[in-house]
C-alpha cells in the first residue's frame, strides 16, 4: 500500500505561489495607500462640515462620526470613519467604500431614506468615467510603467457621480452637495 509522502504538499505549492515576488511587496506602499485615502476622506469630511458650518453651528444639523471596518484587497483591514448627519428627523450617512477602485482613488456612499449618491475621488479634470490602457509588445520595460506616469499628473478631487449608466461627474460645491443632501432625504 503507497502512502502519499505529504498530503499538504498541493496546498503548500497554492499557498506558495499566492505570496507576493519581492518586486511586487516593494513596488507598492500599501500603508502609505492606505493612509493617503484616509487623509484624502477626512478632507472632504472638512469640506462638507465647511459647507454646514452655519447649520451645525445653529444646531438645525448635527454631524457624528462612528468608526467602520474596511478590507481591502493588499491593504487589509483598517478603520475609517463614517459621517452621520441629521437634519429634522432626516438621517444621512456618508460611507467610506475604500480606494481600490476601478476608475478613482477613493469613494463615499451618501445614503439617505429616499435614495443614494456617490462622492468619487477621481482626476480633477474628469467629467466622467475614464479608462485609459497601455500595450507593451516587446523591447525593454520603460523606466516608469505608465501608470507610474500618469499618477504622478494627476490633481486628485472629489466629485459627486451621478446614477448610471450614463454617470457624469460633477463638482463639488457647497450647491451641488445641498442638492445631493436634498435628493437622498426626499427623493
Amino acid at each position: 500500500m503507497a502512502s502519499n509522502p505529504d498530503p499538504n504538499a498541493e496546498f503548500d505549492a497554492f499557498v506558495k505561489s499566492q505570496q507576493p515576488t519581492e518586486p511586487e511587496r516593494k513596488s507598492i506602499d500599501w500603508a502609505n495607500e492606505r493612509d493617503t485615502w484616509l487623509r484624502d476622506l477626512n478632507e472632504l469630511y472638512k469640506t462638507i462640515e465647511s459647507f454646514l458650518a452655519k447649520y451645525i453651528s445653529d444646531g438645525t444639523i448635527t454631524r457624528e462620526y462612528r468608526e467602520i471596518q474596511l478590507n481591502e484587497e493588499n491593504i487589509g483591514s483598517y478603520t475609517a470613519r463614517r459621517m452621520i448627519l441629521r437634519i429634522g428627523r432626516q438621517e444621512i450617512t456618508l460611507t467610506p467604500v475604500g480606494t481600490l477602485l476601478i476608475g478613482a482613488r477613493g469613494r463615499v456612499d451618501v445614503v439617505g431614506p429616499a435614495g443614494r449618491t456617490r462622492f468619487v475621488l477621481v482626476d480633477s479634470k474628469a467629467s466622467r468615467p475614464q479608462i485609459k490602457m497601455s500595450v507593451q509588445i516587446g523591447g525593454k520595460p520603460p523606466k516608469e510603467t505608465p501608470k507610474e506616469t500618469l499618477l504622478k499628473e494627476i490633481k486628485w478631487a472629489w466629485k459627486i457621480a451621478t446614477s448610471p449608466p450614463t454617470i457624469q461627474y460633477i463638482e463639488l460645491t457647497q450647491d451641488s452637495v445641498f442638492q445631493a443632501l436634498m435628493e437622498v432625504a426626499n427623493g
